[in-house]
């Protein structure tokens, strides 16, 4: 490959890049992603240079003017907003530059447009096609701006006629790029990548180890908002037609515990309903609550009745609901999820603005009921048997058929399972809705016409005959608990999943949940198709959590984990030194009689190892050697030589039972100890160590008097 086209095929992948991030974020409209995607594979083929001969620069420049009332309507009433108007625009002057490419000032206009758009995509998404696309845009950034320097800098030498060609290829008359054909691109091309590993390696360390910025300086990570099917904050009975399942992405569940251990029929419970009036359920109270704030997390509960927490991360995609999930019972909810509000019905809301994606912990007590503990003669308050037996009009049949699908529980709550294992056995799941659409009772058809229908009819009934018996019921809408992607070890929940369950009040474990609805037929997968997917998805949520969410907690985290195992580590070594140096002596025991010459002959082995050992195992003899190197090492630091020095002269002190009070300043501690035999030596250290500290920068350090009046110290203590 010579030199001309190397030079132009990187240049289209550093500009590339930058579209492909732009569009990546899914923010732009494909007919501008269409028609630049049309301008940039053009004016590859085409003679770029030809057409900027024949269309003058007045005409380029009356079109770039000419764009700026439509960038205003953009902004007023298309796009309507500033960052998506910009990016607009960018495509608009990238397009009409690749079109008329010909100059090195026009390849460099187009690199920082490039740019640009990268940074545009910073703002409008952080996913891993950003990561990829930032790493095209750095490895080609590079090879890009070193042949442009060559390019740039051969033409203007051989203008100058500076130097003379030797090498004068056909396709290359009058270029002034005849120094470099044949050109050594492979060679380039593994430089460059070795540039960018280097890069990379030295960005990673700084990533993780520089100072996060406060929560509230993060933006989070941004989407197209996704309206879900199956889950909003209302039901409605009665309709006709067929619900169509969608299978997007609503949000990825990491648990704490295995799947072995988590529950079975696990939920993430999103909001509830209380009153229903006879075709639709509904809150009949729509007052929000703040949370007090405890830490990192809003503590939702003072009590909790079990000991087999779940601990949940939640990666939400951009929804159209400010409901938070989390599995029942919630007992708090990281302050990640914003400003956290929550209702009557124990419904949790945090608000966010569009295309906003989030990221939360939430700390559950799942209520696993011994039935054995629940009693009938239990109190239960009255807001809620005046809230949750509420009932549009008491229907005879649902009530005898609620009465005979329980006659043989002998407690309410069985009744309460035996009404949920009546659903289970004697209905049939559909997707398909039939009946009379005007029908005042719609759940009366379900039950005594239709017989089959999805989780929201199954759930309904189950409430509704609740009441009727007279135990406190609720509706519950959010999701199963979705795919577990063993690779990211994590549950996949789509908008199939979404869900409606019942809630029933019993004492003294408040509210437990039922599930009246069959299970929904799995949704056949080629065994290929998901281990791409589940690869994928657990790559995304990796860049997600490792890398877009890695804030202060999280970096104080993985060093306190890193620290911890280097102590491990140092423990582990010690120990084995300690068996080592046991077993040599049993080893040498029995090469040597116990004699005199024996023992000396010993000991002239075990000598050479006497300070290393001492160093390592008697503490002050370690840490004067440790101090001395740290000064040795960092002499021409006057802070940290003050400080070190006065550290010594503190643990001297404290070896001979003299110890600083906590909150007496240096100062204070020296001047009480003025009339002991170490104050003189004392005084003196610590005017040394406050004039170093706390004075003006670049105070030279006396070494010589420090180390003086550190010996004095030394003497005066051993006096004694």
């Amino acid at each position: 490959m010579n030199f001309a086209r190397f030079f132009k095929t990187y240049s289209y992948c550093l500009i590339g890049s930058g579209f492909l991030a732009v569009g990546a974020t899914g923010a732009i409209n494909w007919i501008a992603m269409a028609l630049f995607g049309g301008f940039f594979i053009g004016s590859w083929f085409i003679d770029t240079a030809a057409l900027r001969r024949r269309i003058p620069a007045w005409v380029l420049n009356c079109l770039a003017v000419a764009y700026l009332p439509f960038f205003a309507i953009d902004l007023g009433l298309v796009s309507r907003s500033f960052l998506i108007s910009t990016v607009h625009l960018i495509f608009f002057l990238a397009a009409l530059r690749l079109l008329t490419l010909a100059q090195d000032r026009d390849y460099l206009l187009l690199y920082l447009l490039s740019f640009a758009k990268l940074l545009a995509a910073t703002a409008l998404t952080a996913n891993i096609v950003f990561g990829l696309c930032f790493l095209a845009f750095l490895l080609s950034g590079i090879v890009t701006l070193v042949l442009f320097e060559m390019r740039r800098s051969s033409v203007g030498m051989l203008s100058r006629a500076a130097v003379q060609p030797f090498v004068t290829p056909q396709n290359l008359k009058g270029t002034g790029l005849e120094l470099f054909s044949p050109f050594p691109a492979a060679t380039l091309h593994w430089t460059a990548i070795g540039i960018a590993l280097f890069v990379l390696a030295l960005a990673v360390p700084l990533f993780l180890l520089l100072p996060r910025s406060g929560s509230g300086g993060f933006k989070p990570p941004t989407g197209k908002t996704r309206y879900i099917s199956g889950f909003s904050d209302h039901v409605e009975l009665g309709r006709l037609g067929t619900i169509k399942q969608s299978d997007a992405l609503v949000m990825r569940v990491r648990a704490s515990q295995p799947p072995a251990e988590l529950p079975a029929d696990l939920k993430w419970r999103g909001i509830s309903f209380d009153y229903y009036d006879g075709r639709s359920w509904r809150r009949s109270d729509l007052r929000r609550h703040p949370i007090p704030v405890q830490g990192r997390y809003y503590k939702l509960e003072n009590s909790a009745q079990g000991t087999k927490w779940i601990h949940q991360s939640f990666f939400i995609e951009a929804l159209s609901t400010d409901v938070v999930f989390a599995a029942h019972k919630a007992l708090a909810v990281s302050r990640e999820a914003g400003w956290l509000q929550r209702d009557s019905t124990e419904s949790l809301y945090a608000e966010r603005g569009p295309q906003k994606k989030l990221r939360y912990d939430a700390i559950s007590d799942p209520i696993r009921p011994d039935p054995g503990n629940i009693s009938d003669c239990e109190p239960i308050p009255g807001e809620i048997l005046t809230t949750y037996l509420q009932l549009p009009s008491r229907n005879p049949r649902i009530s005898d058929l609620a009465a005979a699908a329980t006659r043989e529980a002998p407690t309410k709550y069985a009744q309460a399972r035996a009404l949920e294992q009546y659903l289970l056995t004697h209905y049939r799941y559909s997707l398909n809705l039939r009946g009379t659409p005007n029908n005042p009772d719609p759940l009366a058809v379900f039950l005594f016409d239709i017989r089959e229908g999805h989780c929201e009819y199954f759930a309904s009934a189950m409430a509704i005959m609740l009441r009727h018996l007279g135990i406190p019921s609720r509706l519950v809408n959010g999701f199963r608990m979705g795919e577990y992607n063993r690779i990211g070890e994590n549950y996949t929940v789509r908008q199939y999943h979404a869900h409606s369950w019942v809630e029933a009040y019993f004492p003294p474990y408040g509210w437990i949940e039922f599930d009246p609805t069959p299970a929904d037929p799995q949704r056949p997968r080629a065994a290929f198709i998901q281990i791409l997917s589940n690869l994928t998805e657990a790559i995304d949520l990796w860049w997600w959590e490792g890398v877009v969410n890695f804030d202060a907690y999280r970096q104080y985290r993985m060093i306190s984990d890193l620290l911890a195992r280097l102590e491990d580590v140092r423990i582990r070594a010690k120990n084995l030194l300690k068996i080592v140096l046991a077993d040599s002596l049993s080893g040498i025991s029995q090469f040597f009689p116990r004699s005199a010459p024996a023992l000396i002959k010993e000991w002239m082995l075990w000598m050479p190892w006497v300070p290393a050992v001492l160093v390592m195992f008697i503490r002050p003899w370690r840490k004067r050697i440790f101090s001395l190197i740290r000064r040795r090492r960092f002499r021409k630091n006057a802070r940290l030589m003050a400080g070190s020095f006065y550290t010594e002269a503190l643990e001297m002190l404290e070896k001979y039972g003299i110890k600083r009070a906590r909150g007496e300043t240096p100062l204070e501690f020296a001047q009480n100890l003025a009339h002991h035999p170490t104050g003189l030596p004392l005084l003196a250290l610590t005017r040394i160590f406050n004039a170093i500290r706390f004075g003006p920068p670049g105070v030279p350090f006396p070494r010589e008097e420090a180390e003086t009046q550190l010996h004095s110290l030394r003497r005066s203590l051993r006096r004694r």
